[in-house]
């Protein structure tokens, strides 16, 4: 799924909540957790394809999210992360959606009225 930056100048492609895979994330499938979790653990766990996120700031990095969040964050909000949302965006149809938000940050064209 992806989530938007607060000031929506960025997106961050991460494991979805269950129930909102391919799409944006939406706080009403929040309580639902990861669609990789299963019984309490990662399927991904050691497989070597483990969300970089889940990898370093859950597992490899305990108690150091918070900073290790942030570092992630500054490698996406790149001309290279923000391409990567745009490919990832027309690829699961939903680069029409993104009139929602100011897409012009993605290569899209800014909404009308905004």
């Amino acid at each position: 799924m992806l989530e938007m930056a607060p000031e929506m100048t960025f997106g961050v492609l991460s494991p979805a909540f269950k129930g909102c895979e391919a799409n944006f994330a939406l706080q009403q499938y929040s309580d639902r957790w990861c669609t990789f979790l299963t019984n309490d653990r990662c399927e991904l766990y050691g497989t070597g394809v483990q969300p970089l996120e889940c990898r370093f700031c859950h597992h490899d990095r305990k108690g150091k999210g918070l900073k290790c969040h942030a570092d992630l964050e500054r490698d996406w909000n790149t001309p290279a992360g923000r391409a990567l949302v745009s490919s990832w965006l027309k690829i699961v149809g939903l680069a029409k959606r993104l009139n929602q938000f100011d897409g012009s940050t993605f290569g899209f064209p800014r909404p009308e009225g905004r």
